[in-house]
């Protein structure tokens, strides 16, 4: 843990000599005073994937009579996601809604046919699952609000194998079927904005002026303004992204022309601020705190069946089981966001909840085996804070730099239906502590490439053991942005 401490210490001591060495800033404008107009934000994301493989081998005896040996695999994967996400901010009203849809599936063959036996099996499965999400929140004047909204996790899983062994041939069936739903009510206090359109202008400013194409330097006042102007003609869709363009430049353009800002409109002029334009808001800037008190009943219902036929000799086999879960929690939660400057950012956040779940499951076979059901409850207390530092050095590129904590206290009480109470309560106790980083860059306003990595370390008790467990992990990722 020290040691993990220490690297985390290492990397966030490095992020802060970079700022230190990065150049003075030409406009000082604070960002925390800044808030939207009233905006409506879209988008839609697409992410494909694909992935293949094959082998194949032979072996030749040099001694004669004996037969060849071969083995062969193939496999290949894609997937599918779409993500819309539309937001409507106002001062009395925001609303969130997104749609999350996924698809995907694979196929492989292998073949085995050495030692004059003849193995070969085919499996395919494929998988589809959508997640709409709603939240409604309401605020008065005092920024005291109420918040509700829910989602739905539908999620269908099937998977197909055929086994044939010489004579033998087996299929096996195995279909899965998730559904997650939950409501949720709030009352709370605070607001959180939004300021990466006012980072935009400033960044829009400082390359003009820096250039100089401006006649003067603007107030804050006048700064406030072209960062409203900025997220308002945000708000306009267009099927054809080239009069998108032509019809935002156009409106900022008036903007600076308007004021008398300009001393020159030459090409350098267009070429920065349409560059700026496109990549200036890459990154999500947020200013404020909140503080919530939450209440969501949650209902799953998990169905699973796994079928095997035997064609040698004749005969099905399965087996069926229902999990249904019924509960909820309640949450107290604070969130902080402070922009330090232009470039650094501090997000925090705490967070209180308890939770109750009732487990109810039960399991039958084509053998007519009589399974009891079970049950079970278990209640959940749990507390976690998360503190983060964003580094933001220019339009294209992020770093940010992360620690969380995570307590967890759990009491679990198992039931059949031939004994009411059959068991005693039991607690468990986890701890888990986790370092990460990410860093994002824009290839273009619709291209990026991002990575993350993470080191975390999990401690538990239960009533047989306890147990520790320190792992990492790093992703990358390429994403693509219709609008």
């Amino acid at each position: 843990m020290k040691k993990t401490f220490s690297t985390g210490f290492i990397y966030c001591f490095f992020l802060a000599v970079l700022s230190f060495n990065t150049s003075a800033q030409e406009y000082k404008y604070d960002l925390n005073k800044y808030y939207t107009p009233d905006i409506v934000r879209n988008s839609l994301d697409l992410n494909f994937n694909s992935y293949g493989n094959f082998s194949n081998y032979t072996n030749q005896p040099t001694t004669p009579g004996n037969k060849k040996d071969s083995t062969s695999s193939s496999g290949m994967s894609g997937a599918i996601q779409s993500t819309f996400r539309t937001t409507s901010n106002t001062r009395k009203h925001i609303t969130d809604f997104s749609l999350i849809g996924n698809l995907s599936g694979y196929t492989s063959s292998n073949k085995d046919n050495r030692n004059q036996n003849n193995v070969k099996n085919t499996g395919n499965d494929a998988s589809e699952g959508i997640n709409p999400t709603y939240s409604s929140t309401i605020y008065n004047a005092k920024n005291q609000f109420i918040r509700f909204g829910g989602s739905i996790d539908f999620f269908n899983y099937n998977e197909i194998n055929t086994n044939e062994y010489n004579s033998n041939k087996t299929k096996s069936n195995y279909n899965k079927l998730n559904l997650n739903t939950n409501i949720s009510v709030g009352i709370g206090v605070g607001r959180i904005e939004q300021i990466e359109d006012a980072r935009q202008a400033i960044y829009i400013l400082e390359a003009l002026s820096k250039k100089g194409i401006l006649t003067r330097h603007l107030t804050d006042e006048e700064i406030f303004k072209l960062s409203q102007q900025v997220s308002r003609v945000k708000n306009k869709r267009f099927l054809d992204s080239r009069l998108h363009l032509i019809d935002e430049i156009s409106s900022i353009d008036s903007f600076f022309v308007t004021n008398n800002l300009l001393n020159k409109q030459d090409a350098t002029y267009f070429t920065t601020l349409n560059d700026l334009w496109q990549n200036g808001a890459n990154f999500a800037r947020g200013s404020g705190h909140e503080f919530q008190i939450n209440l969501m009943p949650i209902m799953n219902i998990n169905n699973r069946k796994n079928q095997t036929t035997y064609f040698v000799p004749d005969s099905i086999y399965w087996n069926k089981a229902n999990l249904n879960t019924k509960g909820g929690y309640v949450t107290l939660s604070y969130n902080y966001e402070k922009a330090v400057n232009l470039n650094w950012q501090h997000s925090a956040e705490a967070r209180l909840w308890g939770s109750t779940y009732l487990y109810d499951q039960s399991v039958s076979y084509s053998t007519d085996q009589l399974q009891p059901s079970t049950k079970s409850n278990q209640s959940n207390l749990i507390l976690s804070g998360k503190y983060s530092l964003g580094y933001y050095p220019n339009t294209r590129t992020s770093l940010t730099a992360g620690i969380t904590q995570y307590f967890q206290v759990s009491y679990a009480k198992n039931y059949d239906s031939t004994i009411f109470d059959s068991k005693p309560w039991q607690k468990q106790f986890s701890s888990t502590t986790e370092l990460n980083c990410s860093a994002y860059y824009y290839i273009s306003s619709q291209l990026r490439l991002s990575g993350t990595a993470r080191l975390r370390n999990n401690y538990s008790e239960t009533p047989l053991n306890n147990g520790n467990t320190l792992n990492g992990s790093f992703n990358v990722n390429l994403s693509y942005s219709f609008f």
